[in-house]
């Protein structure tokens, strides 16, 4: 749970940043509002399925996001979170 936390953080960081693109803040924002947003590709309410698009879906914006973002701000962002390395 704790590494969960970590990683919600970590793109918490990198959408308020003010050097990130806006283009990978509206792809984060995208993914953020799939997860939480009632309406999906398959209900929520199938056991498992409507649970693996959420996960899928809002794994690979974050991941698209993640490429997109400057390599300055990753590494602060990471500092921040993680310490020095």
């Amino acid at each position: 749970m704790a590494g969960f936390l970590k990683r919600l953080q970590y793109y918490s960081l990198i959408l308020l940043d003010r050097e990130t693109p806006w283009y990978v803040k509206l792809i984060l924002a995208a993914g953020l509002l799939y997860i939480i947003y009632p309406f999906d590709l398959l209900a929520d309410t199938i056991p498992f399925l409507g649970w693996v698009d959420d996960l899928t879906i809002g794994s690979f914006l974050a991941a698209l996001a993640v490429r997109l973002v400057p390599h300055h701000v990753i590494n602060r962002v990471s500092s921040k979170i993680y310490g020095p390395r």
